[in-house]
């Protein structure tokens, strides 16, 4: 998500206004459409973030699977883990191998399980005030 903020907040801005640039010679007409441009922005990237606020509160007011979705995912590839690289070569157990694609899911698992957590701890702590 930061790469696309960065992105619009950055390169698709320096673009956009360099395109201004060229188009209005005026420098005061320049500054007032990049302001306008730059809140647009800022706008939008705070729309999408109270959307992300949204969807993670009503999962923490949600049963006890809506809640803890996340930690029992985690636990599965903790498990997972432990066995492939740990437990199999300790007890001469069948080893799988695990594809690259479950190191892509493994490390997008624990950066949405960090963003997820944190949410909820917010979420609960401005709940609780």
């Amino acid at each position: 998500m930061n790469k696309i903020l960065s992105w619009l907040t950055g390169d698709l801005f320096k673009k956009v206004t360099s395109s201004i640039d060229s188009l209005i010679t005026s420098d005061e007409e320049k500054l007032i459409l990049k302001n306008d441009l730059h809140k647009l922005l800022i706008d939008e990237s705070t729309k999408v973030n109270e959307l992300k606020s949204s969807i993670i509160r009503e999962e923490a007011k949600g049963n006890f699977l809506q809640r803890s979705w996340r930690p029992i995912l985690m636990l599965n590839f903790g498990f997972i883990v432990t066995y492939c690289k740990f437990l199999a070569p300790a007890f001469d157990l069948p080893i799988v191998v695990l594809e690259p694609q479950f190191w892509s899911l493994l490390n997008l698992g624990i950066g949405g399980y960090v963003i997820g957590r944190s949410s909820e701890k917010i979420v609960n702590t401005i709940k609780n005030k």
